[in-house]
């Protein structure tokens, strides 16, 4: 299983001096196992991964979506195969949302907010919803859900191709002394799991109910399921560079796999 991390950055996409080492787009990240390949999330990152897509000559891609707030779709506009008419483009979307992925997007993407509508897209463009507990199947990756706290709704995923798993589990908030014990086991032994990092432990206590959870409580959690590798996600927009090496060296002395992920790195599980 291959994965890139197109974007690691959360709530809003971020370009300064400070912010060169590991990036500023948001949330996207692409599976690849042979020849099929997937991608979670639709943040700004998602514009370099329709780049390649178009490079390699692939004709179809399936992203599945956590949820639907901006900064997990904001790339979609962007996405240069929903501009090409020989694409297939799938957008999965899992159990009760505040509304529908069609819903969302066709209020983002119109007066006034945007000069073009889902109309406006050439490729085959298909909105597929499953229930929570369905196994979608592309390929030989297979794809599960996990419902978890935030506000509207929102799913954890994890990517499987036979004795390798990857979790994706961003934008959650977690209760103080309480482990989210569902999560716990839908992330046992996962080969690499990621987790919403957005805040510290001290952060924290100032912003219950905004959604978002703590690289600390990320480790707590991946230490009780046993997880292989842990990888610090959804960085808060002004997190500098210097400051997401601190954590990462801090992180390392609870959990010595641990690490910051970056934009546009690579990781083969």
């Amino acid at each position: 299983m291959q994965l890139v991390f197109w974007g690691t950055r959360g709530s809003l996409p971020m370009n300064t001096p400070n912010h060169r080492i590991f990036g500023g787009n948001t949330s996207c990240v692409s599976i690849g196992a042979d020849d099929t390949l997937i991608a979670f999330d639709g943040g700004s990152g998602l514009v370099n991964l329709g780049t390649e897509i178009i490079a390699d000559g692939r004709r179809e891609i399936d992203i599945c979506f956590s949820h639907f707030h901006a900064d997990h779709i904001c790339g979609l506009p962007f996405f240069k195969p929903l501009f090409n008419a020989d694409m297939t483009v799938r957008l999965h979307s899992f159990g009760t949302q505040a509304a529908s992925l069609r819903d969302a997007l066709n209020g983002y993407l119109q007066d006034p907010i945007f000069p073009m509508g889902l109309e406006d897209f050439e490729a085959d463009l298909q909105f597929i919803h499953h229930d929570a507990e369905d196994t979608l199947s592309f390929g030989n990756i297979t794809v599960t859900a996990l419902p978890i706290p935030h506000p509207g709704g929102a799913h954890a995923l994890k990517a499987s191709t036979g004795d390798k798993n990857f979790i994706y589990a961003t934008d959650t908030e977690h209760t103080p002394s309480e482990p989210n014990q569902n999560l716990i086991a839908f992330m046992h032994k996962a080969d690499l799991a990621v987790y919403d990092c957005t805040y510290d432990d001290d952060e924290f206590a100032t912003r219950g109910g905004w959604g978002h959870s703590t690289w600390q409580e990320g480790l707590r959690l991946a230490a009780a399921a046993k997880v292989k590798k842990f990888g610090i996600f959804h960085h808060e927009p002004d997190r500098t560079d210097d400051m997401l090496i601190e954590i990462e060296k801090q992180a390392k002395t609870m959990q010595p796999s641990s690490f910051v992920t970056r934009d546009f790195m690579r990781v083969e599980i």
